[in-house]
C-alpha cells in the first residue's frame, strides 16, 4: 500500500515535468535574485557571479549557450551589484589572498588561487602582503601539517622524502622546502 503511493506521487511528479518542459525566460528580475541568492553565502568575484548567473541561465533556457540579449541581462545585473558594493574584486582578492597566507601557501600558489577566482594579475599582486616571505610561508606550512621540526615520532628517509614532495606540492621549490624541514623549533 506504501508503495502504491510513493509511485502514484513519482507519477504525478513525472508528469508535472513533462507538461512544464517550456523552458521559463531569463528576467532582470530572475538574475538580480539568483545573484543575491549566490552572494548571501559567499564572497564572489564578478567572474565566478558571471559564470554561476551564466550556468544557470542556460540551465533555465535549457541551452548550451547563452544569446547576446541574455549576455547583456547577466552584464547589467553584475554591474548593478558592483554598483551597490556587493561585489569588489579587489576586497575579495584581499580576504582569499589573507586566507591563503594563514594556509602557508608559497606566493606562486597563492596567485594561481586567485587566478583561478578570475582576478587579473594586477589585482592579484596588489592583494598580497609586501613582506610576504616564501621561508617563513614554508615554515607556516610544515608547522601546520607537522612536518619536519614538528613531526612526532623519529626522522627517516621516506619521510623526509614525503614531507619535501608535500612542501612542494604546495608551491615552494626545492630549496626553500629543503631549508623549512632543516631548522629546528626555537
Amino acid at each position: 500500500m506504501e508503495k502504491d503511493s510513493k509511485n502514484r506521487r513519482i507519477d504525478q511528479k513525472k508528469r508535472a515535468t513533462k507538461s512544464s518542459n517550456r523552458p521559463r525566460p531569463v528576467t532582470a528580475s530572475y538574475l538580480r535574485n539568483a545573484a543575491m541568492h549566490y552572494l548571501s553565502g559567499r564572497a564572489a568575484s564578478t567572474s565566478m557571479l558571471r559564470q554561476t548567473l551564466s550556468r544557470r541561465a542556460k540551465r533555465r533556457l535549457d541551452v548550451r549557450a547563452l544569446d547576446e540579449p541574455t549576455n547583456a541581462l547577466i552584464d547589467k545585473a553584475i554591474a548593478e551589484l558592483v554598483a551597490l558594493g556587493m561585489i569588489d574584486d579587489a576586497r575579495f582578492a584581499e580576504n582569499r589572498a589573507a586566507s591563503l597566507q594563514r594556509k602557508g601557501l608559497s606566493i606562486k600558489r597563492i596567485g594561481l588561487g586567485l587566478k583561478q577566482k578570475g582576478i587579473d594579475t594586477g589585482t592579484a599582486a596588489r592583494a598580497l602582503a609586501p613582506d610576504l616571505d616564501d621561508l617563513a610561508q614554508a615554515r607556516l606550512f610544515a608547522e601546520r601539517k607537522k612536518l619536519g621540526p614538528w613531526r612526532r615520532g623519529g626522522a627517516d628517509e621516506s619521510k623526509r622524502q614525503k614531507e619535501l614532495q608535500a612542501l612542494m606540492r604546495a608551491g615552494f621549490s626545492y630549496a626553500i622546502a629543503k631549508k623549512a624541514l632543516a631548522e629546528t623549533i626555537e
